[in-house]
């Protein structure tokens, strides 16, 4: 008798195809469901990866086809997005993700990395043949109501147990991960459920004693006063993962030369910045700048900050524009929804908020508003609404305070990239040596577009003051070159400038080493704004400690300061 598998009828071989692909895609969901399951307690709830969906849709639907179809697409989803997180952002999933995945405008991102393109054309042809498979397998008699009742029965017993076990790993916020194991890793829902003590954590902000720094602080010679006259319009530019790479300790390179990082007469004050995010998360440089702030000081909240805190604080970067008499706008690189950003600024107190489709010359340009937001159409733009606002306040002259970011700097750089003649002979890896040539190209563009920008701003004969920095460094998809300089998390650094059109009347620090979050106060200084209490704390600190609020070497005065920007009678926090 012939057994061999070539005697199957050909009929069969598409029910065995229809049959074989589903049942890969879903041992491959169990597989993923049940990893990183170092005991009996996280293996039970990680399985819910998978069984919790299954058995959901199973009781409603009644079609057990459909609920493993289901379960297994969600549990190969979740799954994907967490490794790409890791990837991209340095952590897995975690319950507080979900915010940010539930904005449709944030799913954009994915069609900026060929990596994600590929898997997302691979989740949705996973979902067409598990579709088509179970449309096929939908034959036959649907579960009895004994049996879907069953499944909800185990579903809310899963839900119990879950729940009982929330804590059976600690959560750790910094590391954004619970203690799993010897490699303190868990699986993907182990991490959903422990990260749920994130909600539970009671705000614990700093709470040093304030008396310390208040003392100190009035010792200091006063803030040198308002400038006579008229205030200067002022641009502050985030330049999206903006890093000298003269930074990068690379022997024999030669990069080309890119003047926005170069002391030129318009300098006021330059230097190293330290950020608070490597490769990604702009939006924690973000609320530090407009806020004055550290992320860490928010612990659980650390990676919410921008949306569930910043509209919260009661004195900010814009508000002190806004006192001063500026008008206050924001110009973005992205859609307004992108990351809630919008109705953060607004609640901010930015007056409006743009992209290039609200300027008719950029409108009819193919792509949506991360594909037109060149630096020389944000650099022409913010030169329009300097003229619109030069025109609207003639007479009055009420000075304009614009915010605007770039996109185009952000990862991914290509590895087919032709090297540049001065990375060629470094050692560096080939594929890393075209990567930085890539970003060095983009980087080109961007000192070209600031260039516009302050070739305009420095020849008017009223004031104009800019500033721009990077608000963390490139990520390259592996290491990056060593640095050039020796300092604490030195991945952790960009750079900052100031320039200007005029001089102070008095001189104003320029600290060469500077915390982004008394970034704001120097600009604040420089642009002569109203004084308040909360700002004028922040120029005290950035004068004692020699610009240094994370890395200040009297630890003492840190705890002191952060004492006194959270203390009740500042109510920064309106409580």
């Amino acid at each position: 008798m012939n057994t061999s598998v070539l005697s199957i009828p050909r009929r069969i071989w598409p029910a065995l195809a229809a049959h074989a692909l589903p049942a890969a895609l879903t041992a491959a969901a169990l597989y993923l469901s049940v990893q990183r399951s170092d005991d009996a307690v996280c293996l039970l709830i990680n399985l819910g990866l998978f069984a919790v969906p299954a058995l959901l849709v199973a009781a409603l639907s009644g079609r057990l086809s459909f609920a493993i179809a289901v379960a297994s697409l969600l549990s190969v989803l979740l799954w994907t997005v967490g490794e790409f997180k890791k990837i991209y952002f340095d952590n897995r999933l975690a319950l507080l993700d979900f915010t940010f995945l539930s904005e449709p405008a944030n799913w954009s991102i994915v069609l900026r990395y060929p990596r994600l393109e590929w898997a997302a054309a691979g989740f949705l042809l996973a979902c067409v043949l598990m579709a088509i498979w179970a449309w096929w397998a939908r034959r036959g008699s649907a579960l009895g109501w004994t049996a879907r009742g069953v499944c909800l029965l185990l579903l809310a017993g899963w839900s119990t147990f879950a729940w009982q076990n929330r804590h059976y790993h600690s959560w750790e916020v910094f590391r954004d991960d619970a203690d799993c194991g010897l490699l303190k890793t868990c699986g993907v829902m182990s991490r959903l459920v422990y990260s749920y003590a994130i909600f539970e954590v009671p705000d614990a902000l700093p709470s040093g004693d304030p008396t310390l720094f208040a003392s100190r602080a009035q010792q200091l010679q006063p803030v040198p006063a308002a400038l006579p006259g008229a205030r200067p319009d002022v641009v502050v530019w985030l330049n999206e993962s903006t890093f000298d790479p003269r930074d990068y300790q690379v022997p024999g390179a030669k990069w080309p030369r890119l003047k926005m990082f170069d002391k030129l007469p318009e300098t006021r004050a330059r230097g190293l910045l330290r950020v608070h995010t490597f490769g990604g998360k702009t939006w924690l440089s973000e609320f530090s700048l407009l806020t004055g702030l550290v992320p860490d000081d928010f612990g659980a909240r650390r990676t919410t900050v921008f949306n569930a805190v910043a509209p919260h604080v009661q004195d900010n970067l814009p508000q002190r524009f806004r006192a001063s008499g500026y008008r206050a706008i924001v110009l973005m690189p992205t859609m307004k929804r992108f990351y809630g950003a919008a109705r953060t600024y607004e609640a901010m107190g930015f007056e409006q908020v743009l992209t290039l489709r609200d300027f008719p010359e950029y409108d009819n340009i193919p792509g949506d508003e991360w594909d037109i937001a060149e630096s020389d159409r944000l650099a022409e733009a913010a030169v329009t609404l300097l003229k619109r606002n030069a025109q609207a306040s003639a007479g009055e002259h009420r000075p304009l305070f614009l915010y605007m970011l770039s996109i185009h700097e952000h990862a991914p750089y290509s590895k087919k990239t032709k090297p540049l003649p001065g990375l060629v002979k470094t050692g560096l890896k080939p594929s890393l040596a075209a990567k930085l040539s890539d970003y060095q190209a983009k980087l080109a563009k961007l000192d070209r577009g600031i260039g516009m920008l302050e070739a305009w701003m420095s020849q008017q004969s009223h004031r104009t003051l800019w500033a721009y920095f990077g608000d963390h460094q490139a990520y390259f998809e592996e290491p990056q070159p060593p640095y050039a300089y020796a300092l604490p998390q030195p991945d952790y650094v960009t750079q900052y400038q100031i320039r200007a059109n005029f001089r102070p009347l008095n001189p104003v620090d320029a600290p060469g080493f500077l915390d982004i979050a008394l970034l704001p106060s120097l600009i604040a200084d420089y642009a002569g704004l109203e004084r308040d209490t909360y700002f004028d704390g922040l120029s005290a600190m950035r004068r004692l400690c020699e610009g240094r609020l994370e890395d200040c070497a009297d630890s003492a005065l840190k705890d002191s300061f952060k004492g006194w920007v959270y203390r009740p009678q500042l109510a920064l926090l309106g409580h």
